[in-house]
């Protein structure tokens, strides 16, 4: 939990204890169980929303793509981790069509996006 052990968990129990007293420390656990439960509420909905964002402009194929792309390695502590391959994001990002640039928007469209 959080790399915090035992004998720090302790700790901080008996500050608390000393800093916020007896009497008012259930009320303060209250709140910040309440707050830790709305916090979790709020990312998860947030994450909610951006999958949906990404469905809906075609972000997971591409995410998929990537990830298929990944390679594990083993870094300095010997830990394993996930690496891209530069070669394979060079291709993929040549297959992918870039975005529409200022210079490729016909002079037309930007003068009726104007008298709009």
């Amino acid at each position: 939990m959080f790399g915090i052990g035992f004998s720090e968990l302790l700790l901080i129990a008996v500050a608390a204890l000393v800093l916020i007293g007896p009497k008012d420390l259930p009320v303060v656990l209250r709140h910040a169980s309440k707050f830790l439960s709305e916090f979790r509420a709020l990312y998860r909905g947030l994450k909610y929303q951006m999958t949906e964002l990404m469905d809906e402009v075609g972000l997971e194929d591409f995410r998929q793509e990537l990830h298929q792309n990944m390679t594990t390695i083993i870094d300095l502590e010997g830990k394993p981790q996930q690496a891209y391959d530069v070669r394979e994001l060079e291709n993929l990002k040549a297959s992918k069509p870039s975005p529409a640039t200022p210079s490729d928007v016909h002079p037309d469209t930007i003068s009726a996006l104007k008298h709009d």
